[in-house]
């Protein structure tokens, strides 16, 4: 596993271990947070970003700065309103449709298989498969 740097909204830290990311995805600030999370202090791309409220969490993927819009994760029934939405107030509030939304459990493997990959992906093939990817 590779280390990261896990920028939000209570600090930042580098996590080298599976319990250093369920411990640090774990943090809340009013019942939510925000993550970036990054391979290395000179460069923000690529990142994940970790969305949480609760035990619901949405997560999004940018390659590369401006050249690609990026990708966000689904797949996960979690029997929500299939017309509805979660309100994440991270720190303003960001409204994320229901048909993207994951458990915190399914973001700590996401995250972990990430920071399993060497060379982060570039493309939607090279994406891990523990999720469902659209790309944006």
């Amino acid at each position: 596993m590779i280390a990261a740097i896990f920028e939000h909204l209570a600090g930042k830290e580098i996590c080298s271990t599976p319990e250093e990311v369920k411990a640090t995805l774990d943090k809340m600030v009013d019942g939510g947070n925000a993550f970036n999370i990054y391979k290395t202090a000179d460069s923000l791309y690529p990142y994940i970003s970790v969305l949480t409220r609760g035990e619901y969490t949405y997560i999004w993927f940018a390659p590369e700065d401006e050249s690609s819009a990026g990708f966000q994760a689904y797949g996960e029934e979690l029997g929500l309103d299939p017309e509805g939405s979660v309100d994440f107030y991270i720190p303003e509030l960001t409204v994320i449709s229901n048909d993207y939304i994951l458990t915190r459990e399914t973001a700590v493997q996401v995250v972990l298989a990430f920071l399993e990959i060497e060379e982060w992906p570039t493309c939607y093939e090279e994406m891990p498969d523990c999720v469902e990817w659209e790309e944006l």
